[in-house]
């Protein structure tokens, strides 16, 4: 515009206002700098047109051919096509729905890039664009961009800066609105916040999937618990009633019996009942003995104790059961060590042992060895016996309640299978530990721990 209104001053005006005013005007004749193409009513030479025509030729062949050259050495930014696009297409843009997408002016595919690579980086941006050039069947050398591209756009950035932000910008780039400071700012505080307020849910959701497998085992448990429950019930029930049942046979038995009975018969009736009257006590005891060890209402008398005397006492308990079958006891290996526990429950949980080890070892050449000794704040006692040992499947189960092994060197299983976990319960009630060793291959061996001092 500047270049073709200088050609109008150099041919038309300067030189009229040069013969109005009667000054010097050599130059109409001559040409300007007495160079005679360049008379101002005949530029090259060009002196058919008349004046005016001459100067709106020159004016106009000036103007285009460098709007033309700067149109090609200079690449137009997205505002600039924007406009262009406004202008070429005018009728297509007042055409629009208002509703549409992109209802003013046209934006080009590297603009969208451009906006997309700074938020989303280049590697996702070019996979993004991938994808929806193989769904729409299109190729990345389309140089505009078209509404389905603009608004996945608009939704790629949604995820990342919110729907405010997204559409502002991708707004910007297709309907030319320029962004000021303030939104700008608006933008970064409205990403901040979706970060934080994403991370937050993030958590959340963690916290809901961690709740919810805590509450799914607890279900579980309790689903466990009440099953145990009803077997344990089942079972006590059962064990109950089986020496009742042998008490009230045999007392019927003497109570029916016509006549004197034989002495012998009376005696044999009369040491069944009390057996099985022992018997039942016994069941009870330990039925009592477990609930109040489960439910943490046993009171426990800790004291510190010698661990040798204790051992001993428990020895001197059997040990008329033991020289009566003919099993020997070895208690050599017991050093002089003390422990802080219940020695009247420890003494139960050593009596257990022993009277396991009496029952599975054979008669006339059993042998069952107890050792103690000190390790780390703690003391370890061992119970060894050349029984017949426990079978591979039955480690995971003995100290469980009423388990009784199939692989018993008896006719039947004795016991109530309360006698392993009530010396769990005791031996956990003291802080310590309790197990079968696996590795034993000579018989039994079990194993308990109690601490030296209080925990």
């Amino acid at each position: 515009m500047i270049a073709g209104f200088a050609v109008v001053v150099f041919s038309l005006i300067l030189p009229r206002s040069s013969l109005g005013l009667g000054s010097n005007s050599d130059f109409i004749t001559e040409g300007y700098f007495g160079i005679s193409s360049l008379k101002p009513f005949g530029l090259f030479w060009m002196d058919m047109l008349s004046a005016e025509a001459h100067a709106l030729f020159w004016s106009l062949l000036v103007n285009l051919s460098l709007y033309c050259l700067f149109s090609l050495l200079i690449v137009a930014n997205y505002r600039e096509r924007n406009f262009g696009e406004l202008f070429v297409h005018v009728n297509s843009v007042i055409g629009n729905d208002e509703q549409g997408y992109v209802w003013r002016g046209e934006a080009y595919v590297e603009d969208v890039k451009k906006v997309l690579n700074r938020f989303l980086g280049n590697e996702k941006t070019e996979k993004e664009f991938q994808q929806f050039y193989k769904r729409n069947g299109r190729g990345p050398n389309n140089q505009k961009a078209e509404e389905r591209l603009i608004n996945i756009s608009e939704k790629l950035l949604t995820g990342t800066l919110g729907s405010v932000s997204a559409r502002m910008l991708i707004g910007n780039v297709a309907k030319e609105h320029p962004i000021s400071l303030q939104e700008v700012l608006n933008i970064l505080e409205d990403t901040k916040t979706t970060r934080a307020t994403n991370k937050i849910l993030t958590q959340k959701s963690k916290e809901l999937s961690q709740l919810a497998g805590q509450l799914q085992s607890a279900n579980d448990e309790l689903v466990q618990q009440d099953r145990l429950k009803d077997e344990f019930l089942d079972t006590v029930a059962h064990e109950l009633k089986t020496p009742i049942t042998s008490i009230k046979a045999a007392a019927e038995v003497l109570v029916d019996y016509e006549g004197d009975m034989p002495y012998e018969f009376k005696e044999n009736f009369l040491k069944n009942i009390q057996e099985d009257a022992d018997r039942l006590q016994t069941l009870i005891g330990n039925i009592l003995d477990l609930e109040k060890l489960s439910n943490g209402r046993q009171e426990l008398q800790l004291e510190h104790r010698s661990v040798r005397d204790t051992i001993q006492k428990a020895v001197r308990g059997i040990h008329q059961l033991a020289e009566k079958k003919g099993v020997q006891i070895i208690t050599s290996e017991i050093s002089d060590t003390m422990a802080y526990y219940d020695e009247d429950r420890v003494g139960q949980v050593l009596t257990n042992l022993l009277s396991n080890a009496l029952k599975f070892t054979e008669a006339k050449r059993g042998k069952v060895q107890l050792r103690a000794q000190n390790e780390a704040q703690q003391v370890k006692v061992i119970v060894e016996d050349n029984g017949r040992g426990i079978a591979e499947e039955d480690f995971q189960y003995i100290f469980e309640k009423f388990y009784q092994s199939k692989y018993q060197n008896t006719r039947k299983p004795q016991g109530s299978g309360f006698g392993l976990a009530i010396c769990k319960k005791i031996i956990e009630s003291h802080k310590g530990n309790i197990w079968a060793d696996p590795d034993f291959s000579e018989g039994a061996r079990f194993v308990f721990t109690l601490p030296t001092h209080p925990n």
